[in-house]
């Protein structure tokens, strides 16, 4: 399948760089942050405030899923703590198994890279912002576990493969220095400065 490479990437974000990086919402920073900090000193099961803000910012109080389901997915990141390599496909599948309230397992692959990517910005995200800025193709007609898992991995790793490519490319360095002078005193690790730079790219194709 033909998804948008690193270099038709480039070319939207050198078309429109300041566009996309001014619009980045600051609370992007600030609870990522915040999330990410406070992962460092506390257990995540427990932790209602962070669970709270988790909830709300990565849509985690979808009406579908159970207080079961996210009972479960804040043990699974708190099970992930110190891996160096966690296993997303395991993750997912963990979570698939868990009844959504009409009683059917659902795929939240999303959510699973969200996990991973508050405990380490190496891994990206995947939204609906990201899968615009790709172009990337829907799972929804896809049946079962297996043929839904592999398209979504087909897709972050392109993502991962992509990003890589795209953090050493010079022609965005103005773009990485916008972005610096915008935020100020916001000290992030550059993967996650271009995964937010890359969904409000996304957000901005709309």
């Amino acid at each position: 399948m033909k998804y948008r490479t690193a270099e038709d990437l480039r070319d939207l974000l050198l078309e429109e760089h300041e566009s996309v990086v001014n619009k980045i919402p600051q609370e992007k920073l600030d609870v990522y942050l915040y999330l990410n900090q406070l992962f460092q000193d506390t257990y995540i099961p427990d932790d209602h405030l962070f669970r709270f803000v988790f909830r709300y910012f990565f849509r985690l109080d979808n009406p579908s899923l159970t207080s079961e389901f996210e009972d479960e997915y804040f043990k699974v990141m708190e099970d992930q703590r110190g891996k160096e390599r966690p296993n997303i496909v395991q993750i997912t599948k963990r979570l698939y198994d868990i009844k959504n309230h009409k009683g059917n397992p659902t795929m939240q692959f999303p959510l699973a890279a969200a996990m991973l990517h508050t405990m380490n910005p190496e891994f990206p995200t995947y939204d609906g912002d990201i899968v615009k800025a790709f172009d990337f193709s829907s799972t929804y007609h896809l049946s079962g576990f297996d043929k839904k898992m592999k398209r979504y991995m087909d897709q972050y790793q392109h993502t991962f493969r992509t990003y890589n490519e795209l953090l050493q490319e010079e022609s965005l360095e103005p773009l990485f220095n916008h972005f610096d002078e915008r935020f100020r005193g916001y000290d992030l690790p550059k993967a996650k400065k271009l995964d937010l730079i890359v969904a409000q790219l996304g957000n901005n194709l709309q």
